[in-house]
């Protein structure tokens, strides 16, 4: 009974007692020191972005440390880099670059650049937006085969090598009735490397239809995850699943609401989603791209570029954890970190080297702390991690010599049917000579056939007309038979006359003689004398001569 009293009383001077120590909201006051505080988010790991420099016409690689700290150049060239994307290890970066006239893609070590750094590793044009995955391969875009597709390469491997992730084989029919494929570009694997995000253009105007697609590389099935206007898909890559999302891999990404860009999130199978940041209310200035999340003890620190000014981007970043309407800790340029060389135009966010243990550059701590920080993880879990990492390498060095099987037996079937066409094309020609030796050799025959009835008629027509010339003579020798008087043959048939030049008397002429045994008109001979006897005849001759001998002695006076 004594007890029960003294907690009545001891609530009775709490209830006289609190009106008196209430607080006005307007009475507390918060420094902005403080919301600098707990705005400022944990990071961890350091940052390469691209930007152009005062004094130069194109970008350049600069890297700092993720809290804005120790920023310095990391290449300085005469031509531009863009796109850069860190190595899992952090030992690397992979970045565009224009050396040859077109874009092209380059690794080179971040701490310690050799004479060959940096070096090619792709040779194609039109080769950009590295993504480098957890299972070593770096993924691009690339229209090396005339329209954009993803392909993917190992950056340590010799040669030209590639290998291709994704490419849309359906087509998109334009206004004017043309069909061509779909643009397939911005590729990221998820942690595991059981995914590639990437988008898609379906309609005919690039970048007017955009939207999100996840591909699952083990069954190599696709599906749509975005029905906005969307872009720069990025995987969450929290140890922890994302809340809300049903224990489902995660994709942050560009969202366009009323034309203004923003950072929203969705599970793989499209069925949940939410916004991350809501700049729908702000000026025109508030635009946001590019998102991507931290390495290990900042894996719920999203980053991303925010228009600051007219065209003017700088590198922002918030944790997912502590509600949209939170503003932007600025990294490069803004009130939170002035230093800034430019307008950044691409960025990547990468952990430091295992073998630099440096941790300084961590940021202020929050001392509340950010909901499943990857600090608490134990020894047990980091190996069993690093079992995980080996295994699914394991797998796909596996699946990478399946693949090369694979090939290696189209190559084959390739090479037998090319060899089988080849026998097939060779059994035809052989063919086709057979029939035209015996189209030549039929031809032959039937001009040969033709010849021998062509010769056949033309015996029959002459033993035709030897018949006919002997039935003729048995008709003229029954008529000379039949015939009365002395007529005899000779009235029927006048021997053929023939008449030759026999002595001299006979070849002299009038204007010459002729040969002896020439062959002459029988009448001529009889005509000329006739002639010779006629008076007229003679007088002309004499004429003639008379004329011909005074002409000779003309010419010889001359």
């Amino acid at each position: 009974m004594g007890r029960i009293i003294k907690y009545i009383f001891i609530i009775s001077l709490f209830l006289f007692f609190a009106p008196q120590l209430s607080i006005q909201a307007h009475q507390f006051e918060i420094k902005d020191d403080r919301v600098q505080f707990f705005d400022k988010p944990e990071t961890e790991g350091r940052i390469v972005y691209s930007v152009i420099p005062k004094g130069k016409d194109h970008p350049d690689l600069w890297i700092m440390n993720a809290d804005g700290s120790n920023n310095r150049p990391l290449t300085d060239t005469g031509y531009a880099e863009i796109h850069p994307a860190i190595s899992p290890d952090g030992e690397y970066v992979a970045f565009s670059h224009d050396r040859e006239g077109e874009w092209r893609i380059a690794i080179m070590s971040i701490d310690n650049p050799g004479p060959n750094d940096p070096w090619p590793i792709t040779f194609y044009n039109n080769q950009r937006f590295p993504y480098w995955g957890e299972n070593g391969l770096i993924a691009f875009h690339s229209d090396q085969e005339g329209v954009w597709s993803i392909w993917s390469k190992d950056p340590f491997m010799k040669g030209d090598l590639y290998g291709k992730d994704l490419r849309e084989v359906s087509k998109t029919i334009q206004n004017d009735g043309k069909a061509v494929e779909n643009n397939l570009g911005k590729p990221s694997y998820s942690n595991d490397g059981k995914y590639l995000a990437y988008s898609k253009d379906k309609g005919p105007n690039p970048g007017k239809e955009r939207r999100l697609w996840v591909l699952n590389r083990q069954d190599n099935t696709s599906w749509q995850i975005t029905r906005e206007l969307s872009d720069a898909a990025k995987f969450y890559k929290g140890e922890n699943w994302y809340p809300e999302a049903n224990r489902l891999p995660v994709v942050v990404y560009v969202h366009f609401d009323q034309g203004r860009p923003n950072i929203r999130w969705v599970t793989v199978d499209g069925t949940k989603g939410g916004k991350l940041t809501d700049r729908t209310k702000c000026g025109p200035a508030c635009e946001m791209k590019d998102p991507k999340f931290g390495p290990a003890r900042s894996q719920e620190v999203l980053a991303y570029l925010e228009n600051t000014g007219p065209e003017y981007w700088q590198i922002g970043m918030m944790d997912i954890h502590r509600g949209i309407g939170m503003p932007t800790y600025f990294i490069t340029g803004g009130k939170d970190n002035p230093q800034s060389i430019g307008s950044v135009l691409s960025f990547d966010w990468g952990p430091f080297p295992e073998k630099n243990t440096r941790t300084g550059s961590q940021g202020n701590k929050n001392p509340g702390g950010t909901k499943k920080n990857m600090n608490d993880l134990g020894e047990e879990r980091r190996i069993k991690q690093v079992e995980l990492e080996d295994e699914m390498r394991r797998l796909d060095e596996e699946r990478r010599i399946k693949q090369n099987e694979l090939e290696d037996e189209m190559r084959r079937l390739e090479e037998d049917q090319r060899l089988k066409r080849k026998e097939m094309d060779m059994e035809l020609r052989r063919k086709e000579d057979l029939s035209r030796e015996e189209e030549n050799r039929l031809r032959q025959e039937m001009e040969m056939e033709m010849e021998r009835e062509r010769m056949e008629m033309q015996r029959e027509r002459m033993e035709m007309d030897m018949d006919m010339e002997r039935e003729r003579m048995e008709q003229q020798r029954e008529m000379m038979r039949n015939m009365d008087g002395d007529g005899g043959r000779d009235d029927f048939f006048e021997p053929d006359e023939r008449c030759f030049i026999e002595n001299e008397e006979e070849s002299r002429g009038l204007f010459g003689n002729i040969e002896i045994g020439s062959e002459i008109d029988c009448n001529e001979t009889q005509g000329m004398q006739d002639r010779l006897r006629d008076p007229t005849t003679l007088a002309m001759l004499g004429l003639v001569v008379t004329v011909g001998a005074t002409m000779l002695q003309m010419l010889r006076g001359n």
